[in-house]
């Protein structure tokens, strides 16, 4: 299998990183998250890094969907595959809020957002985060609700 594994991530053992990701990771991953992780690869190089593996990205979208949170934040989208990842995971119904300052980079995911249907979850804010979040906190309704979800899920995966 030509799969090129990452650098980066909970794994030690290179040969149980490639039984896990040509195994598991990779036949599962959905197509357009291979299309994104791809097309960040041709695109920014050894720079596609910043974005999660694979298996972490199956992780992520395990912890939406025992969570099933109506809405969730993303700080620092890059091209979007944790932001896919989470969207696919959670119910139509559900909204993400995504922030970024560079809108270049989140537009090389954009068609593979689109073509898995996903734009009508994500809300994608190009600013600088910080004046954001300090936005949001001003505004009561949600700070209450989304102060306690966001503690709860930090709670639990702390480390």
């Amino acid at each position: 299998m030509g799969f090129v594994l990452p650098s980066k991530g909970i794994l030690q053992s290179e040969a149980l990183k490639k039984y896990i990701y040509e195994t598991s990771a990779y036949p599962g991953e959905h197509e357009q998250l291979k299309e994104l992780r791809e097309a960040t690869a041709k695109k920014y190089g050894n720079l596609s890094e910043m974005a999660i593996p694979v298996d972490e990205g199956r992780f992520l979208s395990m912890l939406m969907k025992i969570m099933n949170p109506k809405k969730t934040l993303e700080v620092g989208v890059f091209t979007g595959y944790s932001l896919l990842s989470t969207a696919l995971a959670l119910p139509n119904e559900s909204q993400i809020t995504a922030i970024d300052i560079d809108r270049e980079a989140y537009e090389v995911g954009l068609p593979c957002i689109q073509k898995a249907g996903m734009e009508n979850k994500i809300k994608f804010i190009q600013a600088d985060a910080i004046s954001v979040l300090n936005e949001m906190l001003n505004n009561v309704s949600f700070s209450i609700s989304h102060a306690i979800e966001l503690n709860l899920f930090v709670e639990r995966v702390s480390f």
